[in-house]
C-alpha cells in the first residue's frame, strides 16, 4: 500500500525543483530581475527558492539572505505588529485613534476608530500635496502631516487604499500605546520571537545595506494620470519608485515609512505568516487563533474609491475572492497590493498577490507571480504555494 504521506513529501519535494525551475526561467528572460519565492507547509519551510540578479547589470546575484524592499507588503506586517499589540491590551479596534493621539483628532478625525485605518476606510488617503522623499522619511514632519488630513468621505462608509498614510497612522499610533516606535516593536514582537533579526527590517541598520536588492525597470505611469484621479493623490509620481532613486539609498531604506518601505527576504514574510495559523513555526505562534479570526472576518467588501475595483477587506489583511491565485478559498486572507507590481523588474520579488494565506490548508507563501493557474506546468504551481 503507498504511504500517503511519502507522497506527499515528494510532491513537496518536486514542488520545490518547480519552483526553482521557474525562477530561473524567469530570470534568464529578464536580465537583471532578481527573485525569491518561499513558502510554509504547517509550519515547515518548503520552498525556499531564488534566483537573478540583485542589481540592473546583473553583477550581484540574489541570495536567499538578499533583502528586497517590499513596498505594499511592508502593510501586512505592520498589521501584524498592531494586531499583536492589540491582543496585549494597549490597543483597541473600536477606539479612536485620538484617544492614543490627541493631535490627530484636528480637522474632523476625532472620531476615527483603529478598525477604520485597518479596514482603509478612515477617509484620509491624500498625501499633502508638497510632499517629497525628503519629508516622506523625517517621521515627526509626517505625524505632522497626518494630524493636519482631513476626511475625504464619512469615515467609516467607503473604502480606498491608504497607500502611505497608513503606515504612518498606524505607525504612530502604535508608538503613542506602546511607548516604542514601530521598527523596533516589529523587531521585538514579530523577528525575534521567530529568529529572523536579520531577515526582516522596518528601518534597515547600516550593516543591512549590503543585502539590500536594487529597484529598476520601466517608470510607474502616474504621472500622466487626470490630476483628479484620487491615485494620483494617494501615491503621487514624486514618491513612486524608479522615478526616485532615493528608493535606493541607505537614508530611504534605514527610515521608517511604514506602509511600503520595510525590507525582507521571502522566506521571513512567509515564515511571519506561518506563524499566524495552526501550530506557527517552530511550535511558536504571533497570535491566538480568535485574534487571527478576528482579523479575517470579512469587515468590508465594495468598490475601492482609489484602486476603482472590487475588494474584501479584513482588519489590515485582504480576504480572498474570486481571481485571486488560491481563489476565494474561506479563511484566505493576504495583504493589500495595488499599483505597479508587474511593472517592476525589482523589488518585492515581482509579487501581484504579495504574502498569502491558507489557515484550512496549512499554506502561507511568499509568491513571486501573479499569473498562476492550476495545471501541471510549473508556471501554474504558484497558485499552490500563493
Amino acid at each position: 500500500m503507498t504511504n500517503p504521506w511519502i507522497n506527499k513529501r515528494q510532491h513537496l519535494i518536486n514542488l520545490q525543483t518547480q519552483v526553482q525551475r521557474l525562477l530561473d526561467e524567469l530570470a534568464k528572460d529578464d536580465i537583471g530581475a532578481g527573485f525569491q519565492a518561499a513558502a510554509y507547509w504547517h509550519g515547515e519551510l518548503v520552498v525556499n527558492a531564488f534566483s537573478g540578479s540583485a542589481d540592473a547589470l546583473g553583477q550581484n546575484p540574489v541570495h536567499p539572505d538578499t533583502l528586497f524592499v517590499m513596498q505594499s507588503c511592508s502593510k501586512g506586517v505592520i498589521s501584524t505588529a498592531i494586531h499583536i499589540l492589540a491582543e496585549q491590551g494597549k490597543l483597541a479596534y473600536d477606539e479612536r485613534i485620538s484617544h492614543y493621539w490627541p493631535e490627530f483628532g484636528a480637522n474632523e478625525k476625532e472620531q476615527i476608530t483603529l478598525r477604520q485605518v485597518l479596514t482603509h476606510t478612515a477617509g484620509v488617503p491624500l498625501m499633502p500635496a508638497h510632499a517629497d522623499m525628503e519629508l516622506v522619511t523625517n517621521w515627526l514632519a509626517m505625524v505632522h502631516e497626518m494630524e493636519q488630513l482631513q476626511p475625504i468621505w464619512e469615515p467609516g462608509t467607503k473604502a480606498g487604499y491608504h497607500g502611505l498614510t497608513f503606515g504612518w497612522i498606524l505607525g504612530e499610533t502604535a508608538a503613542r500605546a506602546d511607548g516604542r516606535a514601530i521598527g523596533q516593536i516589529i523587531q521585538d514582537e514579530i523577528c525575534k520571537p521567530l529568529g529572523m533579526e536579520r531577515d526582516l527590517y522596518l528601518g534597515a541598520p547600516a550593516e543591512a545595506e549590503t543585502r539590500i536588492a536594487e529597484i529598476s525597470g520601466e517608470a510607474v505611469p502616474i504621472a500622466s494620470m487626470p490630476d483628479d484621479m484620487l491615485f494620483k493623490r494617494v501615491l503621487p509620481p514624486a514618491l513612486v519608485p524608479v522615478a526616485n532613486p532615493e528608493w535606493n539609498s541607505a537614508c530611504f531604506h534605514s527610515a521608517a515609512v511604514p506602509a511600503v518601505n520595510a525590507v525582507a527576504n521571502a522566506q521571513a514574510l512567509a515564515r511571519m505568516y506561518a506563524s499566524l495559523i495552526g501550530e506557527g513555526v517552530d511550535g511558536r505562534r504571533l497570535l491566538k487563533p480568535a485574534t487571527i479570526t478576528e482579523a479575517a472576518q470579512l469587515q468590508f467588501e465594495g468598490i475601492d474609491e482609489v484602486a476603482l475595483a472590487p475588494v474584501r477587506l479584513g482588519l489590515g489583511y485582504s480576504l480572498s475572492q474570486d481571481g485571486d491565485a488560491m481563489g476565494a478559498q474561506p479563511g484566505g486572507f493576504r495583504l493589500r497590493r495595488i499599483g505597479w507590481h508587474d511593472r517592476i523588474r525589482r523589488s518585492v520579488e515581482r509579487p501581484c498577490r504579495g504574502g498569502a494565506v491558507q489557515p484550512d490548508e496549512g499554506w502561507a507563501g511568499r509568491p513571486v507571480s501573479g499569473s498562476a493557474g492550476n495545471g501541471s506546468d510549473p508556471r501554474e504551481t504558484l497558485s499552490y504555494v500563493n
